[in-house]
């Protein structure tokens, strides 16, 4: 399931439940969307790596900027997935 987090800029991030990888360890997928003339650009990764799953239409300006909400932000988003959860 998806969850909102937060729009800024028009940039739309979501976020999924807390999922167990192959190692026991804990993670979050997390999407930024922003809409433009064909549709969205959008960045896939997760928390708490923060790697770059999927991206397409965001500059490595944007990439950057957009992780580093997400990290700042990480600590809510955790407390929002485990009160969904």
């Amino acid at each position: 399931m998806k969850y909102f987090f937060s729009e800024i800029d028009e940039v739309t991030l979501t976020f999924s439940d807390i999922h167990v990888n192959q190692n026991g360890m804990e993670f979050i997928r997390i999407y930024f969307e922003h809409p433009n003339a064909n549709g969205f650009d959008f960045l896939e990764s997760s928390l708490p790596a923060l790697n770059v799953k999927d991206s397409a239409g965001f500059s490595q300006d944007d990439t950057k900027r957009l992780l580093n909400y997400a990290r700042t932000n990480a600590f809510l988003i955790w407390e929002i997935a485990r009160e969904e959860h």
